[in-house]
C-alpha cells in the first residue's frame, strides 16, 4: 500500500491533480490481498465433504488412458 500510494502521491504532485493517490491506495491493497492469497493458498474445504466423493457419498472409479480396462 505504501508503495503505490506512494507512486501515486508523486505523480499527483508531478502532475498537480488529486486522483492518483487513493488509486494507488486501492491498487497496493489489491496487490497486497492478492499476495496473501498466493502465499498461503485459499480457504481450507468445509469439513464432511471429502474430496474426491460424488455427490452421492460414493467415490468415483479412477480414470484409465485410453485402451487399457
Amino acid at each position: 500500500m505504501a508503495v503505490w500510494g506512494g507512486a501515486g502521491w508523486l505523480l499527483d504532485r508531478w502532475l498537480d491533480i488529486v486522483v492518483f493517490f487513493p488509486v494507488g491506495i486501492i491498487l497496493g491493497m489489491a496487490v497486497a490481498i492478492y499476495l496473501v492469497v498466493k502465499r498461503f493458498g485459499a480457504l481450507d474445504p468445509v469439513p464432511g465433504k471429502g474430496a474426491g466423493t460424488s455427490p452421492g457419498g460414493r467415490r468415483s472409479r479412477p480414470r484409465t488412458q485410453k485402451g487399457q480396462r
